[in-house]
């Protein structure tokens, strides 16, 4: 079976393409860090199917992330920050150091990761 790694998962977009991907047959990890506004309270949603292996964590923690890669095959790379008018830079170190990290990982790690999206 092939297994996927969805960050940011427990989003809007996240959740959709996670409900997707288990009609679809695929094992699905989600990573996320539950951060307000969008999840107040920080508990894992509801509306995420118990088939999910659920990890809280940041894209920009390097150990969160390793853990989060180990046995995916694809990742669907869906986590955000989007308050950019208000935290610039919370909106670029989250958007831009989180996808660096995650590249670099599957790069210098040299992970077995065939697609990332």
């Amino acid at each position: 079976m092939t297994k996927a790694l969805v960050t940011g998962g427990a989003g809007f977009i996240g959740s959709h393409t996670v409900d997707l991907l288990l009609s679809k047959g695929y094992d699905v990890r989600v990573l996320d860090a539950l951060a307000p506004p969008v999840h107040e309270a920080g508990r894992v949603p509801d509306y995420l199917p118990a088939a999910v292996e659920f990890i809280r964590g940041d894209v920009r923690d390097r150990e969160a992330m390793l853990g989060a890669l180990d046995g995916v095959d694809v990742v669907f790379h869906l986590a955000a920050y989007q308050d950019y008018l208000t935290d610039f830079s919370t909106f670029f170190d989250v958007n831009a150091t989180g996808t660096a990290l995650l590249y670099e990982l599957i790069v210098n790690e040299r992970l077995p990761v065939r697609k990332v999206v």
